[in-house]
């Protein structure tokens, strides 16, 4: 229990009453001073936490100090009113300003030692509620700092996530390829990668990683290099035989990667390979919902195709699917919060509601967009994200 700091201070117009309340508190061993006004007060007090101030109750009248002036002391100083008789009855008001204590107007000696004692619970009270908002604002300032911190990391995530990104759209002959991402938090755990080798096989991968933020949009660079490292090294060395049979293996080697990381982090995935001259279609789904989506003639269908996620089961593999497409088509594939967006509660419903929508449209990554109102939401629950690949338009 922290002590109470002396001398007691009396605030005062040297009014009789005041003079007594000098004698009552000196004669219990207390030093006292008096002060005329507020601005002598500021200067006397040295401990406000602990220092007992006495004004009395005719000084309040005096100075008519409102209710919303005698809050603004009570919050600042250890407070007692001295009452008197034209006071009386007011007790109850004075405690709902924040009053520390009243001395009654038949104040007794022996009232003092009991005040006194409980002045002194009531300040140490004070004291640790203050110093704990100390603690508090330290932590406040610290927890403003990381967040400043963690802003400036995202904005650094979000300008690499940006140009690992493939310009949108591209074209090589009849095919196009393009994408449209929309984040649910600053950082995307959705990831998309595609462009054109050797002038002739369309590579392309469409990625949603497990849980939000930083820890899955690092996933998505890491995922950037592992296929960017392979594509550029079939590029280089011309490897055609490779890329025929693209992208055999490519899910292996990703779920490879991701468990000797150890980040505790899987991703479901679709990556597949387009040979634009014989328009054959090979391709991989790992645990991807909703499934690809061909669209022929106004009829949209989803593909065949399963398989784990990559980056719990250490000997998984991914058996590749290969179709041969039209000359015209279209191939939309979406990220699984396009669930959260379409009316229902179970998936089987959402499903068929998705593919009566892609019948018998236009097909762009336009029209997706706002037939899906992906852009009419600005708190989205899931990352959202589309890639369209069309042929003979």
């Amino acid at each position: 229990m922290s002590e109470l700091t002396g001398p007691v201070i009396v605030v005062n117009d040297n009014t009789e009453a005041a003079q007594s309340l000098l004698a009552s508190f000196q004669s219990n061993g207390w030093d006292c001073l008096s002060a005329e006004n507020l601005d002598q007060l500021k200067n006397i007090c040295t401990d406000p936490l602990n220092q007992p101030i006495i004004f009395t109750a005719e000084y309040l009248r005096n100075r008519k100090l409102d209710n919303d002036a005698i809050a603004k002391l009570c919050s600042y100083y250890l407070v007692v009113i001295a009452m008197d008789n034209q006071a009386s009855g007011n007790e109850a008001q004075f405690f709902r300003l924040g009053v520390s204590d009243i001395l009654e107007s038949d104040l007794a000696q022996r009232d003092i030692p009991q005040l006194l004692k409980r002045l002194s619970k009531l300040a140490s009270n004070r004291g640790h509620q203050q110093s704990y908002g100390e603690r508090l604002q330290k932590i406040n300032s610290k927890l403003q700092q990381s967040i400043k911190l963690l802003e400036h990391d995202q904005k650094a995530g979000l300008e690499i996530q940006k140009n690992l990104m493939p310009e949108k759209p591209i074209r090589c002959g009849d095919i196009e390829i393009g994408h449209s991402m929309a984040p649910s938090l600053y950082l995307s755990g959705d990831c998309v990668g595609y462009q054109f080798v050797l002038g002739r096989y369309l590579l392309f991968y469409f990625v949603d990683v497990s849980g939000h933020g930083a820890s899955s949009a690092f996933v998505t660079v890491l995922l950037h290099f592992i296929t960017g490292r392979i594509i550029r090294r079939h590029a280089r060395e011309e490897e055609y035989d490779a890329l025929a049979q693209a992208p055999e293996g490519l899910v292996e080697s990703i779920n490879q990667q991701l468990i000797n990381t150890e980040l505790d982090k899987h991703l479901t995935i679709v990556a597949g390979s387009l040979d634009t001259e014989t328009r054959k279609l090979r391709y991989v789904v790992g645990a991807h919902q909703p499934s690809p989506i061909l669209i022929v003639d106004g009829n949209a269908q989803y593909l065949p195709g399963k398989g784990k996620p990559a980056g719990i089961f250490k000997d998984a593999t991914w058996e590749v699917e290969e179709i041969q497409l039209p000359e015209k088509f279209a191939l939309v594939l979406l990220s699984d919060g396009v669930f959260e967006l379409l009316p229902g509660k179970e998936i089987t419903d959402k499903e068929t509601r998705l593919l009566r929508y892609l019948s018998n449209r236009s097909v762009s990554v336009k029209s997706l967009k706002k037939g899906l109102f992906i852009e009419g939401i600005k708190d989205l629950q899931d990352d959202v994200s589309v890639l369209l690949l069309t042929g003979g338009s």
